[in-house]
């Protein structure tokens, strides 16, 4: 049973101010001084909540809307859990964010930097299908079963909100899902009892949109080429992809059976041409992208005669877009189907590196450099392996910049970097995901 099926029989709503933002929804206190997390909340309102296990609550209603409140224009706010903060314009939004990134680091940030209205930014989306319908408080009498695509809501992997346009999809992205939507294949997946074909839809906009259809075995092979045909014919479509899986899982990967046109996603960055597989990792605002690798470049600094160390590099991106000027490059990445992707785009850009498939701990110590070095980190949420922060703390390099999607983790890896004598100088802080509570941050490390 999902999450709000389980409801505190024995407990009374509470009332709560919001006052901060927290990386996993905004926090409050009660009229008795108890600390909440609550999510899709908007700081600097007051909200009654079911409390919930672990100091969270579920908002029921807004009691006192926040001085600076705004209406959120999507529909399905509240209910795909996509969003958090609809209803806080962005400048209140990103106010918060570049606190809580202090709060957190104990630094001081620079002005917080992001790109767009906050709407239409995302570059990817990944939508499932399903049997039974999520049904809002109002709907509750409604028909729940057939055939839908769209987004779990939060606590329900067995239940669909349908989606028809998401409010921070590209344009390119929601005409396909609408295209879609105009004949809905089926039948949908039913993650109760494993029946069914359809299983998800995965979209990716670079400078043509990409779709990957996902399907079970079973599927009628002539359905699937109807909808891929379908999908090609909306404007901007570069290529499909048909994967199926008979994985009892509710995850998007599976064996390729056939692609039409050319799936791969493509973007233009700062003279740099990417070419990246449908499935490999990106950041999911393109335009917010360009801001977070203009930043890295700016915290670079002066790199005349250096080498740039690109760790956990992924497909080589940052390295390659902010690595003008540098002797050599050589990046580290433990998934070795990046590391053949980077290796590809050094090579159509006539870039000169080395990279290695490798975790950063294992390699690093034996890394051959030439001249003074430049650190690049940007390590997975869980931030530095230990083993990777020890040996930092103690490199000879002149500036180390770490990229983090958790200001937790850059946190407590900035307390091992300055035991080995490492500053930290200048700290950004970047939105590159506006109505949610996720946010990058930027710091650059020099040694006195």
């Amino acid at each position: 049973m999902g999450r709000r099926g389980r409801r505190n029989k024995n407990r009374e709503p509470i009332t709560i101010r919001l006052e901060s933002f927290h990386p996993k929804g905004a926090m409050g206190t009660d009229e008795n001084g108890h600390t909440w997390r609550v999510w899709r909340a908007p700081v600097g309102a007051t909200v009654k909540a079911w409390p919930g296990r672990k100091q969270t609550a579920r908002r029921i209603e807004i009691v006192e809307p926040s001085p600076d409140a705004v209406e959120a224009p999507c529909s399905l706010f509240g209910l795909c859990g996509g969003c958090q903060y609809q209803e806080m314009p962005l400048s209140a939004q990103r106010r918060e964010k570049q606190a809580m990134v202090e709060r957190l680091v104990g630094y001081p940030s620079e002005p917080v930097r992001g790109h767009s209205d906050g709407y239409g930014y995302r570059n990817k989306i990944e939508l499932s299908f399903g049997v039974r319908r999520y049904l809002p408080e109002d709907e509750k009498d409604g028909n729940p079963h057939g055939d839908w695509l769209g987004f779990h809501p939060p606590g329900w992997f067995s239940k669909i909100v349908p989606v028809h346009r998401c409010a921070l999809a590209s344009d390119g992205i929601n005409a396909v899902i609408s295209a879609i939507h105009s004949e809905l294949p089926g039948p949908a997946w039913n993650n109760s009892d494993h029946t069914g074909h359809w299983r998800h839809v995965v979209l990716r906009q670079g400078d043509t949109v990409s779709v990957n259809l996902v399907t079970h075995p079973a599927v009628d092979p002539e359905q699937v080429e109807h909808v891929a045909q379908r999908v090609l014919a909306v404007d901007g479509v570069g290529g499909v992809i048909w994967t199926t899986t008979d994985r009892l899982s509710d995850v998007a990967i599976g064996d390729t059976q056939r692609i039409w046109g050319r799936p791969e996603v493509t973007f233009q960055m700062n003279g740099i041409h990417l070419a990246l597989p449908h499935e490999a990792f990106f950041q999911v605002n393109t335009e917010g992208a360009k801001i977070l690798f203009a930043t890295i470049d700016e915290a670079l600094g002066d790199r005349s005669d250096a080498t740039l160390l690109d760790l956990y590099c992924g497909v080589g991106a940052i390295g390659m877009i902010v690595g003008h000027g540098y002797s050599k490059i050589i990046g580290v990445e433990l998934n070795a189907e990046a590391i053949r992707v980077a290796r590809e785009n050094a090579a159509s850009n006539r870039i000169e590196g080395e990279w290695h498939a490798a975790k950063v701990e294992d390699v690093i110590a034996d890394l051959s450099t030439e001249g003074h070095r430049h650190v690049i980190v940007d390590p997975p949420r869980a931030g530095l392996h230990p083993k990777a922060a020890a040996y930092l703390s103690e490199m000879d390099a002149s500036v180390l910049v770490y990229v983090a999607c958790s200001p937790v983790s850059l946190a407590r890896d900035r307390e091992v970097l300055e035991s080995g004598g490492w500053v930290l100088e200048r700290l950004w802080t970047i939105d590159l995901f506006p109505q949610t509570p996720h946010v990058e941050a930027v710091a650059r490390f020099i040694r006195p």
